[in-house]
């Protein structure tokens, strides 16, 4: 059977309530929409909200053991009734080798603060894409560790403190197989379980298997600025809206949800969250309009976050963190916060370019007018494809040429792998998401101990 989309969740919760439940639910693809359909999943399957505070058991991923977990579905409930076993992130369809550096960099600031037990769990995933023991990551050589992990090896002496003493980090050949072997045999009825995953490998043998006894909901969105892509995220944050106002007895009228859409951005927890916003606001009015997002959506995305990336390009860190508390405070999402900062500092990285590759030479300390009317002309002449991704107008231009002048590129390019760390703490982490941010400024901005891991 082939996997199922996301309109086809109604499918299996109809099954559910007509008393045929899957044993085992894999869910792929972007996490919110993962942990929404879970949700709705265990709905179902144990429709009494204390029974299924009883019965649901929550497995963080990161502390995920397969076999125990297995074991667990094979046993029988002592209190009777359904047990729901939910794994979010699960260990058994590993990391792909794209998202290795930011798993480093997230066990190895781990260690350095004394948080073993997460360290161990990042090595455990990058262990599984090496397919090796995570005690002989250490003894990976340059091109072993290229070939495996897709960036460089950096300095590696800590691991062989950290790494833990329990074999490969994910499930081999054997886990595999036991799984295929209990999924074959079945296990109690009342047992379900719910697997998270961002990707799996379709390739594998435990996908086949979970597609021919269970159900598997593909809830990938299109990445990317292609039309194609920006259609179907639309079309996702477009129904979001929409169904998270009708929960409110309101609805939105056509011409103010583009607008919403374009500021809030590809970020379908955002969506819900400033579609509620905009719910509660409207009070008694059953119908949203352009103004009421033009004033509770618009100035928040187009403004504060114009007003932090401004602070942050200037160095100025108490301002930087007061504009970042007062963004959590009103409620706006922190992937929003990074998705800004990454925009930003993507600008910054090919304005230093720009500034270090002449002709035309840029000259340190160039006036505005000197700017405007000597540079910025034979610039446009030889690289106005550039410029396109800068801003248009010629003093705001001026101003990031200035910034960048603050900054190197190798700086720069540390500073993106730092907030693509703070981006995958803020989606795996129970750590509030404002002191992930206040990390992040703490330790990039120049002059604040931007030199500690």
């Amino acid at each position: 059977m082939p996997a199922y989309q996301r309109s086809d969740l109604p499918k299996l919760l109809a099954a559910i309530k007509q008393g045929k439940p899957c044993p085992v639910y894999l869910l792929v693809g972007d996490r919110y929409l993962c942990q929404q359909a879970a949700e709705q999943l265990a709905e179902a399957l144990i429709p009494a909200a204390r029974a299924r505070e009883q019965g649901l058991k929550l497995i963080d991923g990161d502390q995920e053991e397969p076999l125990r977990t297995l074991s667990w579905l094979k046993t029988y409930s002592l209190f009777g009734g359904r047990q729901i076993f939910k794994v979010s992130g699960t260990r058994l369809f590993p990391a792909q080798k794209e998202a290795a550096s930011g798993i480093w960099e997230k066990a190895r600031t781990a260690y350095e603060r004394g948080e073993t037990r997460k360290a161990s769990a990042g090595l455990r995933q990058l262990a599984a894409l090496a397919k090796c023991a995570p005690q002989e990551l250490a003894g990976l050589n340059d091109e072993e560790w290229q070939a495996a992990f897709a960036f460089p090896r950096p300095e590696t002496g800590w691991l062989r403190e950290a790494a833990p003493d329990d074999g490969p980090s994910a499930p081999g050949g054997d886990v595999e197989s036991q799984y295929l072997t209990a999924l074959a045999e079945g296990w109690p009825a009342d047992n379900i379980l719910l697997l998270l995953a961002d990707s799996a490998d379709k390739r594998k043998r435990l996908y086949a298997g979970l597609l021919k006894a269970g159900a598997v909901l593909d809830l990938t969105v299109a990445e990317g600025s292609a039309k194609a892509a920006r259609e179907q995220q639309d079309a996702l944050l477009a129904e979001l809206t929409r169904d998270t106002l009708a929960g409110f007895g309101k609805t939105m009228e056509p011409r103010a949800l583009p607008a919403f859409l374009e500021r809030v951005g590809f970020h379908p927890v955002a969506v819900v969250r400033e579609a509620e916003k905009l719910a509660l606001y409207a009070g008694e009015a059953e119908r949203i309009g352009l103004a009421d997002v033009q004033l509770m959506v618009g100035r928040i995305r187009e403004d504060a976050l114009f007003e932090l990336t401004e602070a942050f390009g200037d160095r100025d860190l108490s301002q930087t963190l007061i504009l970042a508390t007062r963004l959590h405070e009103n409620g706006v999402h922190p992937l929003m916060v990074v998705a800004g900062l990454r925009n930003y500092l993507r600008k910054l990285m090919l304005t230093c370019s720009l500034r270090q590759s002449g002709p035309p030479d840029y000259v340190e300390g160039m006036t505005f007018p000197l700017f405007q009317k000597g540079y910025l002309p034979a610039l446009k002449e030889s690289r106005g494809e550039w410029l396109k991704q800068l801003p248009s107008h010629p003093y705001a231009l001026h101003l990031m040429f200035v910034r960048a002048g603050r900054y190197t590129v190798s700086q720069l390019w540390d500073m993106l792998e730092k907030l693509l760390n703070a981006e995958l703490t803020l989606k795996s982490s129970p750590l509030p998401p404002l002191t992930v941010l206040e990390d992040f400024f703490w330790r990039v901005m120049p002059g604040t101990g931007s030199q500690r891991g």
